[in-house]
């Protein structure tokens, strides 16, 4: 027969598991509602998804969802930028990812295809960077590399650090320069117009004359042979375009881009100097630009013109290092100018007879 000290121990017991289900069963509610490792649908509460870490939410998003998907896009976090809705006849999913790398993207082919995915269209956003003598990044979770599955969301979505995230999500500050809406489009969530005279990050840490990665750029391809295979660097600023001219490394620069351009189908280069590159209030950084800027590039990436841009299977590795100076040339009052006077207006940057004029709008700002 039970004591009555057993029985206040039972209760006790009993008491304290049925709070900590209830507790766990409250921090995996609102962590399956908020969504912020993009299992289910994202963010339930409020219109924004924070991106605490790209590499594996972009794995949860598109698992078990491949077959909804023709055109795969890779690239870092400005390719993030690129709305893949406006690449007109397919259905892309953006898996570009912060300071993404070849390494990376072909770690996420092979992921891809082991599952079964077999896209008719494959954009890389492609950084000069890749071409730097450095070490590249491999920061892939585990089940990318071994080709399995994500861990489960029933086992993620108990944990407090995850709660942590949900509430961050609620009530905080996105961990990252960018958010991404309830359609998972990436907008920028900084509103402030970029400085001239800042330089952009590692604008100096190197030339780039290393070919090493451009074995991995054909491995990439091969992983998806029968896809459309098309590239395109993203807009940088006119300024830094300017200061690799003034060092010597402009050449360098575009020698690496028309290079790579050989591996891809099409190869639209957004990076040389335009009026969207020179108007500081399309981009917060020099490198990170507004959405009106990247569907123009969207648009141009599988067919149509692109006068604004460069086209760079159609011309020679001298050919785009003399379109890069003559740009430079046409520009040169504007860019000295702003380096005297930040704010002075940019309204007045002259369009090249190549050149249509277009509106670039400002940054859309997260819904609250």
């Amino acid at each position: 027969m039970l004591t009555s000290f057993t029985r206040s121990a039972l209760r006790y017991l009993a008491t304290m598991a049925f709070t900590a289900v209830l507790c766990c069963l409250a921090v995996l509610a609102l962590n399956a509602t908020v969504d912020p490792l993009w299992y289910y649908s994202g963010n339930r509460i409020k219109p924004i998804n924070f991106a605490f870490n790209e590499r594996l939410s972009k794995a949860n998003l598109i698992a078990e969802h491949e077959s909804d998907y023709d055109c795969v896009i890779f690239g870092d976090s400005r390719v993030t930028l690129l709305p893949e809705g406006d690449i007109k006849g397919y259905r892309c999913f953006n898996f570009a990812i912060s300071a993404g790398a070849i390494n990376e993207f072909v770690d996420y082919a092979k992921w891809l295809k082991g599952r079964g995915f077999q896209p008719r269209l494959v954009i890389v956003g492609v950084s000069a960077g890749d071409f730097r003598a450095r070490k590249a990044p491999r920061n892939v979770p585990d089940f990318i590399k071994e080709g399995g599955n994500p861990t489960s969301p029933y086992i993620k979505y108990l944990s407090l650090d995850v709660l942590g995230m949900s509430w961050r999500t609620l009530f905080g500050k996105s961990p990252i320069d960018r958010v991404y809406d309830r359609e998972f489009q990436s907008v920028v969530a900084v509103t402030s117009a970029y400085d001239p005279r800042k330089p952009i990050r590692d604008i100096h840490a190197g030339p780039f004359d290393n070919r090493e990665p451009m074995e991995k750029y054909h491995e990439l391809r091969g992983i998806f042979p029968d896809a459309e295979f098309v590239g395109y660097t993203p807009p940088i600023s006119a300024w830094a375009i300017a200061d690799y001219e003034s060092i010597h490394w402009l050449e360098s620069y575009t020698r690496a881009i028309h290079d790579v351009s050989k591996v891809f189908d099409r190869f639209i280069d957004a990076s040389i100097p335009s009026a969207a590159t020179l108007d500081p209030a399309n981009t917060y950084d020099g490198t990170h630009y507004a959405r009106g800027v990247n569907a123009g590039i969207a648009g141009s990436l599988v067919a149509g013109p692109v006068s604004t841009y460069l086209d760079v299977k159609r011309i020679s590795s001298s050919e785009m290092f003399a379109a890069y100076r003559l740009r430079l040339n046409a520009y040169s009052k504007v860019i000295a100018r702003a380096l005297d006077e930040p704010s002075a207006p940019t309204s007045e940057v002259p369009y090249l007879p190549s050149q249509r004029p277009q509106k670039f709008d400002q940054f859309p700002r997260p819904s609250d």
